[in-house]
């Protein structure tokens, strides 16, 4: 009795360190799930929706300023409002691309 439940062991055993059969899957390379794919989605939605709002947000603050700033003056608050948004772009850039590095 003793030299069977040894050998099952044993044949136990070497399933164990060969993992066990061929057909099982690989957890590493299960590949991504769907969870992943609706976050994407999402951030994919949410960078669209700020894109908009921030074209919306450059032309009425255009607008604003060709409201309430008299014709004489009326340039150089809009090249002042072009610089902010062009240095902060580049602040933004930066910023990403030494993430990326």
């Amino acid at each position: 009795m003793s030299d069977t439940s040894n050998t099952d062991t044993v044949a136990q055993d070497i399933d164990a360190d060969t993992g066990g059969g061929v057909d099982e899957p690989d957890d590493d390379n299960a590949g991504p799930t769907i969870a992943i794919y609706a976050q994407w989605a999402v951030f994919a939605i949410l960078t669209l929706v700020a894109l908009i709002a921030t074209l919306q947000f450059y032309f009425s603050a255009s607008s604003a300023i060709d409201t309430f700033v008299t014709d004489r003056y009326r340039p150089l608050f809009n090249a002042a409002f072009n610089l902010a948004v062009v240095l902060g772009c580049g602040l933004g850039l930066s910023v990403l691309v030494r993430r990326l590095a």
